[in-house]
């Protein structure tokens, strides 16, 4: 562990305090220190107000501008009665607008937008607010899904805030308008009556190069590596792009360590330069040099992510719900409630789920779970492991709570707003409840994976776990013989979930109580379903190109794919804890094969990569195209006759197989774009089947997901917050910026199959979401103490 971080660690009491956030290493820093190469003001003072709409007011002020000059003044009451995520209000309701109009003019000839403003938003902690773009030209923006033309800003409260919105790629040869949209937040505890800002100096400006936002070839003035580091035992590869023949590494003293030439790789998707420089294995920090472009320091040691660590847990204790987090929150939520059969349950507690407020029980769960089954594998480092156990069971404890105890539990609820905690008045939200087989199935799970944690940590809390992991499995086999697969809520992160997820979760389930102790009862259950989610998994058939992955259940029509939420794992974490909780069962050889399997399907996977490591999402059928069914389930808010024909024009652009077979390096989606999850249940699942087999290759992979979050992607940003270098602003507006942050992740344009990163901080691809760090957090507890 780096020394200062060692001292941030103890200041915040070893994360009960948000960690800072060393904006110095970010890319808003960077972008400040471009040289204006062209300007074209928008308003400086000479010019009209701006139009305005809403909530508040809108007036000018002379003499409050950073220098004396003169500032659009906007103020606006932060109470409301309405949330966001209702459909049944105006947003006028709680929505402050300024709008810049324009006679359809071209900004082509610039290529980033500049102002400055200052917040005095007495009480506020996070301070937010976005600025959109409306293009009605050849390509109009905004897009049909609202992603592209939008820009949150995250702010410092009662400062000078310079704001700089880069736009390399963004439509703008017809440009009509510029807007601020700043929303009423509601209540927190330390709330004030009112938000106010001052703005200043609209500009258009260009720079000589605005930052990469798309494809796979190298930015040309970075080196693409892991500003984390590398495990000294592991593969150690970098990309650059500038067209020198050899690098060398220098250690922290600037000697030269090693010289190597650089090996080029040219295929379809770009030309590459790939330094290795694996055979440097003695632990310290290191640079890299080829040409004038010189890395940062990084480290080359046993346990390299262990500040990342202490970081994602940072992030996952600042989204805590229903409890104060200092300079982020009050108590929040409480009043977000659920009610069943005439009972009342307060929904204030878990995690939020990502920018927003929202929540949702079975995301808290799965990262509670994260949580506690890297702690079990940490033990080594007490101060580590009892931190992990407290935050775990802080989404534990909202897991057993969100039961009613007849199947039924409270389970989502979408949110966008601090209420004041007062059931019955005006901004209370309600709690979605249902009984559904696959959560209870799922949370069954979670509450036994919990009781295996907890033997020695809390001997009767880990009893009751198991004891509830009993109940809620009945619950949801009594359903799934009623009802089978069932489709849940739209919003909730289960929507996708095919039977085969759905006997994983059995099986999970089942043979993880009997890790807790012996049970005829549900070792049968365990066997039965396994053999179900056995059957779903494609073996050998003629005609189709790879084998080893599952298809949607045992028709073997659909193959398992995922859009957003990713639990690829899903199926090896299932079939593992068979192999570990029935050693000597007379199926084990069977079990040990459809993990070898999967293994060995991920390793095809692997080697279509590109060097940059990030694993292929996925093989897919050109069938897909015409299955209604399925794709309902994988594609919120998007109409299938409408996008069929995208579906197939995706598909064309990934790599061609045969027989209509495709790979496709990013998911197939439309809407909801981001590969966080997907990538890292990938990497989740190389990592389970290689600990199993201590296969040091499937080891890799899982371990190279961690390298592209942090900085080893073509983009050359870390895309964890105040990790390694050149992290940028994320979609944070509720919680505001957190050290550890994680996106839903890099997309995609339109239907291509190449990577898309906008400096636009939109969701959902830069929303910060809890699954990544769950995810991610996941991968460490297969790879320690290797990490």
């Amino acid at each position: 562990m780096k020394e200062t971080f060692r001292k941030e660690l103890i200041q915040t009491g070893y994360v009960h305090s948000p960690l800072p956030l060393h904006q110095e290493k970010s890319l808003e820093r960077e972008r400040e220190e471009k040289p204006i190469l062209a300007k074209k003001v928008i308003w400086d003072g000479t010019q009209k107000l701006p139009e305005h709409s809403g909530r508040g007011a809108v007036a000018g002020r002379d003499g409050m501008g950073s220098r004396g000059g003169k500032t659009i003044y906007v103020t606006l009451p932060t109470a409301r009665k309405t949330d966001s995520h209702s459909q049944e209000k105006a947003q006028d309701d709680f929505r402050c607008v300024i709008r810049f109009p324009f006679a359809g003019e071209n900004w082509e000839r610039y290529n980033r937008l500049y102002f400055r403003v200052k917040p005095e938003c007495m009480g506020g902690h996070s301070i937010h607010f976005r600025i959109h773009i409306k293009n009605e030209g050849k390509f109009p923006i905004p897009d049909p899904y609202f992603r592209e033309g939008q820009h949150l800003v995250n702010l410092v409260n009662h400062e000078w805030n310079q704001v700089i919105w880069e736009f390399a790629q963004l439509p703008r040869d017809v440009i009509t308008e510029i807007s601020i949209v700043i929303d009423a937040d509601g209540k927190d505890t330390s709330t004030g009556p009112e938000a106010a800002f001052d703005f200043e100096n609209f500009e258009l400006q260009r720079v000589e190069k605005a930052e990469k936002e798309k494809g796979w070839e190298c930015e040309t003035d970075h080196i693409s590596y892991s500003t984390s580091g590398y495990q000294k035992n592991g593969k150690k590869t970098a990309i650059a792009n500038t067209g020198k023949k050899s690098f060398c590494v220098l250690d922290a003293a600037g000697n030269e360590v090693l010289s190597k030439p650089v090996v080029v790789q040219k295929d379809r998707y770009g030309t590459f330069e790939i330094l290795e420089f694996s055979e440097i294995i003695k632990p310290g920090f290191y640079r890299l040099q080829i040409g004038e472009l010189l890395s940062d320091p990084f480290e080359i040691g046993e346990k390299v992510m262990e500040d990342a660590i202490w970081k994602a847990l940072n992030f996952i204790f600042c989204e805590r719900c229903g409890c104060p987090v200092p300079n982020k929150h009050g108590k929040c939520h409480t009043d977000v409630i659920c009610e069943h059969n005439g009972a009342i349950l307060s929904f204030g507690g878990g995690w939020h789920d990502a920018g927003d407020m929202s929540q949702q029980m079975l995301q808290t769960a799965e990262v509670a779970q994260e949580i506690l089954e890297l702690a079990s594998r940490v033990k080594d480092d007490p101060l580590l492991y009892h931190r992990l156990m407290e935050e775990g069971l802080w989404g534990l404890e909202f897991t057993l709570k969100s039961r009613f105890g007849d199947g039924f539990r409270a389970s989502s609820v979408g949110l966008g707003i601090w209420t004041e905690g007062l059931i019955g008045d005006g901004d209370d939200v309600k709690t979605r409840v249902h009984n559904q087989a696959f959560q209870n199935f799922f949370c069954a799970a979670v509450e036994a994976q919990a009781g295996l944690v907890l033997k020695e940590f809390d001997r009767d809390l880990g009893w009751k776990c198991v004891e509830t992991a009993k109940e809620d499995f009945r619950f949801a086999k009594q359903r799934f013989l009623e009802k089978g697969m069932e489709k849940p809520i739209m919003w909730e992160h289960t929507l996708n979930s095919g039977k085969s997820q759905y006997y994983a979760a059995a099986v999970w389930a089942a043979a993880s109580i009997c890790a807790n102790e012996p049970s005829e009862e549900f070792e049968k259950e365990a066997k039965k379903f396994g053999a179900k989610l056995l059957a779903c998994q494609e073996t050998e058939t003629d005609g189709v190109p790879m084998k080893g992955f599952f298809y949607r259940d045992e028709s073997h029509k659909a193959i398992v794919h995922f859009t957003h939420q990713g639990r690829d794992h899903s199926f090896v974490q299932a079939i593992e804890m068979l192999c570990r909780a029935f050693p000597e069962a007379e199926e084990k050889p069977a079990w040990e094969k459809s993990l070898r399997l999967y293994g060995d399907y991920l390793k095809g996977l692997y080697a279509m990569a590109t060097p940059y490591g990030m694993i292929p999402a996925g093989i897919h059928h050109m069938s897909e195209t015409e299955d209604k069914e399925t794709f309902e389930l994988l594609h919120l808010l998007v109409e299938f006759e409408k996008e069929k024909e995208n579906y197939a024009k995706q598909l064309k652009n990934g790599i061609v197989l045969g027989n209509d077979y495709y790979v496709r390096m990013f998911p197939v989606w439309f809407s909801f774009r981001g590969n966080s999850a997907i990538m890292l249940g990938m990497g989740k699942a190389a990592g389970i089947v290689g600990r199993y087999f201590g296969d040091e290759k499937l080891k890799e992979i899982a371990r190279e997901q961690l390298y592209w979050m942090s900085g080893k992607n073509p983009f050359c940003q870390s895309l964890i917050y105040g990790e390694g270098a050149r992290y940028s602003q994320q979609d944070a507006n509720y919680p505001g910026e957190m050290t550890g942050e994680m996106p839903v992740g890099i997309e995609t344009l339109e239907n291509e199959d190449e990577p898309y990163w906008p400096s636009g901080n939109n969701a959902t691809y830069k929303e910060v979401w809890l699954t990544p760090a769950g995810r991610w957090l996941s991968i460490i507890a297969e790879l320690y103490p290797e990490i």
